[in-house]
């Protein structure tokens, strides 16, 4: 019985001891481990919960601790419509990106916000063409999520990126040689707008079509492509643009919005390159001018949305190509009409278009010009008259020669 009780003091003695130690070592860690979870450990109530606890402890040393990063996209259209902790997520995502980091610890540990924070850096930057999506890690301990861990797939290294961008420079500094640095928002949208259409074609087989390595180096591309570079030499030029994605008459699709002397339009520069859409069976390819600078109602006739950040109401038409130019109609003045196109016939140019605020009108317009053959009032001497349709932006284009 003697050794018996011997036997017991001496294992509760032992126990004593190496709880002791235990504590003694958590209280160390306590002051050594910033983030050593104190409070978890005396909830522990089970030997099960203990080894969540432990299982926790060795999960979150696996992890690196976020980095909150200094803001360089406090300008940036989406960037200014997130949440504090979207923006902080934004930050770490688009400087793991730029220094061409392999991995890093994000500050929140939702994935929602992750991908909206990730939509928003592919929105506002157009010059990320080393870069084609991302995975992420999660770290938890049962229900727990302990830390949430981007990773971006790079397409090449950084050597190569490097390489790449200083031939971009180089076609991008060619390229903007015409533009002069002091011209007015509206015609520095018109040259980039100009410039791609004249310079790149649209082909559904181009190389690197998701980026600007299909304009600046290959010369064909798709929306995506078309949307980037404009993007890239709008900012080059000191114009804000974001990148917007949805669909165009049911079809994924990628266009910009841009900020021009204080107000905001889509650009859409795929829809501006005649053959693209090639309606009319042109044989070359000409500059629809109808999609450089249009307002909300006039992108919505053929273009959702579905980006998931919120975009302005764009109400002005200031800078709408046509209204600039002297060639918006929203008035059935026959006679204006008639002595505009009048003017260009005699000018010889090779073609004009016109543009009508409404249906109607450009309906009316349409009928009376060229179905009763009125266009023979003004230009005597005109035998037959080709002429292209674009009933989604109210646009007659006359095509002279």
């Amino acid at each position: 019985m003697k050794r018996f009780i011997h036997t017991i003091v001496n294992l509760i003695a032992a126990l004593l001891i190496m709880t002791g130690l235990f504590i003694a070592v958590c209280l160390f860690l306590s002051f050594t481990k910033e983030d050593f979870d104190l409070e978890g450990l005396a909830s522990v109530r089970s030997v099960s919960d203990l080894v969540d606890w432990y299982h926790g402890e060795s999960m979150e040393a696996m992890i690196g601790e976020p980095v909150i990063v200094e803001s360089v996209s406090y300008d940036r259209y989406v960037y200014q419509t997130m949440s504090e902790e979207e923006q902080e997520t934004y930050d770490q995502i688009y400087d793991c990106i730029i220094n061409y980091k392999d991995k890093v610890t994000l500050s929140t540990k939702d994935k929602d916000v992750l991908a909206k924070a990730y939509e928003g850096v592919m929105a506002d930057y157009g010059n990320l063409f080393w870069i084609s999506g991302y995975q992420y890690n999660t770290y938890a301990s049962g229900s727990n999520i302990l830390g949430l861990e981007f990773e971006p797939k790079y397409t090449m290294n950084q050597e190569q990126r490097d390489i790449y961008q200083v031939k971009i420079d180089s076609v991008v500094a060619d390229w903007l040689y015409g533009i002069n640095p002091e011209a007015s928002d509206f015609d520095k949208a018109l040259y980039v707008f100009e410039t791609l259409i004249e310079k790149v074609d649209y082909d559904v087989n181009s190389q690197e079509n998701q980026n600007i390595l299909s304009v600046f180096i290959y010369q064909s591309t798709v929306c995506q492509g078309y949307a980037d570079a404009a993007w890239y030499l709008l900012d080059q030029l000191g114009i804000k643009s974001t990148i917007v994605t949805g669909t165009a008459n049911n079809e994924s699709h990628a266009w910009n919005l841009v900020y021009l002397d204080d107000a905001y339009y889509y650009m859409d520069v795929t829809w501006g390159n005649s053959k693209y859409l090639d309606d009319n069976n042109d044989t070359s390819k000409r500059i629809n001018y109808a999609y450089l600078a249009m307002t909300t109602e006039e992108i919505s006739q053929n273009h959702v949305i579905t980006s998931s950040f919120e975009v302005p109401e764009c109400l002005s038409n200031a800078d709408n190509y046509f209204v600039k130019k002297g060639l918006y109609y929203d008035w059935f003045g026959v006679d204006a009409i008639g002595a505009r196109l009048a003017e260009s016939y005699n000018a010889g140019d090779e073609e004009i278009s016109l543009k009508f605020s409404n249906s109607d009108l450009y309906t009316r317009v349409l009928t009376y010009f060229f179905d009763e053959k009125h266009i023979s009032d003004y230009i005597q001497e005109l035998q037959s008259v080709y002429y292209l349709l674009d009933e989604n932006s109210n646009v007659i284009t006359i095509k002279w020669r």
